[in-house]
């Protein structure tokens, strides 16, 4: 995985799922700028409003190495389209972007 790809993180301790850029992984965690996947459809739907009011936004946070359980990028798997492709749809925009 390399600095600057859309990564899905699997968390414990308390159970999450957050969707992010990889800002830095190493032994002792791992950096990301996203949000968690629950306010997903919420957080791609609120660049549609007219008003462009973005009520949730992203944050930078760190999680030690002992929370994360698994790490995978995001990416199209056969016709299931990945969090990227779908906000692209959604929004015309690109993820990447919006999370730098």
């Amino acid at each position: 995985m390399k600095k600057g790809s859309i990564v899905v993180v699997n968390l414990q301790n308390p159970r999450e799922k957050v969707l992010g850029i990889l800002l830095e992984i190493n032994t002792a965690g791992i950096t990301i700028r996203g949000i968690d996947v629950h306010s997903f459809n919420d957080w791609a739907n609120s660049f549609l409003n007219e008003n462009n009011e973005v009520v949730i936004t992203p944050s930078t946070v760190f999680f030690p190495m002992h929370r994360v359980l698994s790490c995978y990028i995001d990416e199209d798997s056969g016709s299931v389209p990945s969090f990227s492709t779908q906000f692209k749809m959604k929004t015309s925009k690109n993820l990447k972007e919006i999370l730098k």
